[in-house]
């Protein structure tokens, strides 16, 4: 137990040193980018990972209802803050082809509505977009983002994370064989459907934002951990536990490795043949919330990862500290995937439309500048929204001298 307690301490100190190192730099970054625009772009040396802008939508927004018969399906989070633009598709791509779009991910699959979206309709915004040139894939949201106002899950048998308090994570699915079946079955349909890659958004995970060691604490999760382990704990003991780490480090590690097995074992389980994978983790993602990225990778070695930003909205990517910890985490996943050409990036705006368009630029730059080449671009609303295409299209002359050819 003392050895045990003394590795993990000293596993704790080096990770702590890591980050700090990596917050120093990053700090370092930031106080050259306003310089950014009147000095030589820094070259990124040893990659020959061509930039790639890829971007993230609705087969809704694709395809027309006059051009497919299929049911359609708009998220209502996002149908009621969506741009009124009705223009077709055919004419936003000018703007997006302005700005070197060639990758499209069209949602697949939404924890919040229970099944898979209609195959019909992205198998026809997936030929829609191959006929223009594009490449389709597919993003699907498995789990679920936090929504207190989500208090049934809508997939027949799944069941939600209970935090260790005993509250429900309402909006959030426990990873369990339902679940895991039921997304099996989604990437088949996918795979069969002629696509070749899915990413799982950042919602796989088995905890919310934070540095709290997280996990789902429900009765089955608690009696299956009890039994691996050959112990006898009730919620109330893990919640003391994950709550003092420092004084329980053997058992908060074998309750993290409990919880990171079941992410890892979703990603074997839909690791399909004909279809690669992916796995977008959230700002500061780690072992703490049940995403273990060695392991992951060990399992399917060609994994697709993006990586942790977060700092969505201005308020959170202006100040220097908010850039310095964008690139702390961006740089902490990258030291474990290591193959730049599987890393995508997370440039997204939430709220809408709470990032201004320039700073979605800046934070492709700070990207590029960081090696990374796969530029993933969320929300859906973008689509309607010009000026930020405008503003990546500006800024792309300067990613590429960065070395993003």
């Amino acid at each position: 137990m003392k050895v045990q307690r003394s590795l993990m301490r000293q596993s704790l100190m080096t990770t702590l040193a890591v980050t700090g190192a990596a917050l120093a730099l990053a700090t370092i970054d930031i106080q050259a980018e306003d310089k950014m625009n009147q000095t030589e772009p820094k070259k990124t040396a040893g990659t020959k990972v061509p930039l790639k802008i890829n971007f993230a939508l609705l087969a809704e927004q694709v395809v027309s209802a006059r051009e497919s018969d299929c049911p359609r399906r708009p998220i209502p989070g996002i149908a009621s803050t969506m741009p009124t633009n009705t223009s077709t598709f055919e004419t936003k791509l000018k703007y997006l082809d302005k700005a070197e779009v060639s990758a499209y991910w069209l949602y697949g699959f939404r924890s919040a509505e229970g099944t898979m979206r209609d195959i019909g309709l992205l198998k026809a915004a997936k030929q829609k977009l191959e006929r223009l040139g594009k490449e389709a894939y597919i993003v699907c949201e498995p789990v679920g983002h936090p929504n207190r106002n989500q208090k049934t899950l809508p997939a027949r048998g799944w069941r939600h994370r209970i935090n260790c308090d005993g509250t429900p994570d309402y909006g959030c699915a426990d990873i369990e064989k339902k679940l895991v079946r039921d997304l099996v079955a989604a990437t088949t349909a996918f795979r069969d459907a002629g696509f070749k890659k899915v990413f799982f958004d950042d919602d796989l995970r088995l905890g919310n934002w934070g540095t709290n060691i997280t996990g789902c604490f429900c009765k089955a999760c608690i009696a299956d951990f009890n039994r691996r382990q050959g112990t006898r704990y009730a919620r109330e003991d893990l919640r003391r536990f994950v709550r003092n780490p420092g004084k329980h480090a053997a058992v908060c590690e074998q309750w993290m490795d409990f919880n990171c097995g079941k992410v890892t074992a979703f990603m074997k389980a839909v690791n399909l043949p004909g279809i690669q994978v992916g796995i977008m983790v959230m700002h500061n993602g780690d072992r703490k919330h049940g995403v273990d990225l060695p392991a992951i990778l060990k399992a399917v070695p060609d994994c697709l990862v993006r990586v942790g930003e977060g700092h969505f909205n201005d308020a959170g990517f202006d100040p220097p500290g908010g850039k310095a910890s964008l690139i702390a985490s961006l740089e902490m996943h990258k030291a474990i995937v290591k193959d730049v050409s599987r890393l995508y990036t997370e440039n997204t705006v939430y709220p809408w439309p709470k990032l201004r368009p320039e700073n979605m630029a800046k934070k492709l730059l700070i990207e590029v500048e960081h090696g990374l080449r796969n530029i993933m671009l969320m929300p859906p609303q973008l689509l309607d929204a010009p000026e930020y295409w405008e503003a990546i299209a500006a800024v792309l002359p300067q990613a590429k001298a960065m070395g993003g050819k």
